[in-house]
């Protein structure tokens, strides 16, 4: 008997975009107890069990980067034009490298980390390495094997989001495995432990995408990844950060 799948791909990008948000919300929004405890009696009690939202925002929130992993497979395998693709991923990451640093680095221009999409261009670069030897020949497997390995110490050269050497595995690994749903996802989940033990859910929703794209918001994710940051820079450094200020400033 077959397994049903009933995850579409629209699906799957929103729940990576809202668990996204989540885990971001909860790392930009977080203040340490002792800072807590000299609120206002409310405020306090209000953010104390806000920290405990947070919690679960933190587990939640690894979901959301073996899910954009797999998107970005699944465009590749399915996009008509791969240099679009390519060039809309190195445009966006350019976008939102200055609200990343703002955001994590607290300055407009940061070599420390690179965000997201750095990792997600570099993958794509792997991906149309693997395609083009994808042949089973002794010599490809092994200039397969150093199209990742260059990719790998791209990324952890560069720094790039999420432990970089993970990314770049994970999106390699996906589309290799990509006829192998069960072995696919048994082999993520043994990536992304490297990472976080939570991630690992991720993969009971990948197991069940149906393959089909369903609605499409081509934009949502490339544009909501810069804003969303903006946004969360704005609540931190602009009302959360001068309110805890003028809480420090009143105590004798």
């Amino acid at each position: 008997m077959e397994t049903k799948k009933f995850f579409s791909g629209s699906t799957l990008k929103w729940i990576a975009i809202i668990t996204m948000f989540m885990d971001h919300s909860a790392k930009l929004l977080y203040v340490p107890q002792h800072l807590i405890d000299a609120f206002p009696p409310g405020m306090a009690e209000f953010y104390t069990h806000l920290l405990k939202v947070f919690d679960v925002f933190l587990v939640l929130g690894r979901l959301a980067f073996p899910l954009f992993c797999f998107l970005l497979v699944e465009g590749f395998i399915h996009t008509s034009n791969v240099k679009k693709y390519f060039f809309r991923l190195l445009l966006f990451a350019l976008i939102s490298e200055i609200p990343y640093d703002l955001t994590f680095q607290l300055s407009y221009f940061s070599m420390e980390k690179q965000n997201v999409f750095f990792t997600l261009l570099i993958g794509l670069i792997v991906l149309i390495g693997l395609k083009k030897f994808e042949e089973r020949t002794p010599v490809n497997l092994l200039i397969s094997l150093g199209i990742i390995g260059v990719g790998i110490f791209t990324a952890e050269f560069l720094h790039t989001d999420y432990r970089g050497w993970i990314g770049v595995l994970m999106i390699a690994t996906l589309y290799i495995l990509r006829k192998y749903p069960l072995i696919k996802s048994l082999a993520g989940c043994a990536i992304i432990l490297q990472n976080s033990i939570a991630g690992m859910f991720s993969f009971i929703f990948i197991y069940f995408y149906n393959g089909e794209r369903g609605r499409q918001w081509k934009y949502l994710f490339y544009w909501f990844y810069p804003l969303h940051l903006l946004f969360l820079w704005f609540i931190q450094q602009q009302l959360l950060l001068p309110y805890i200020r003028s809480v420090f400033s009143t105590i004798p």
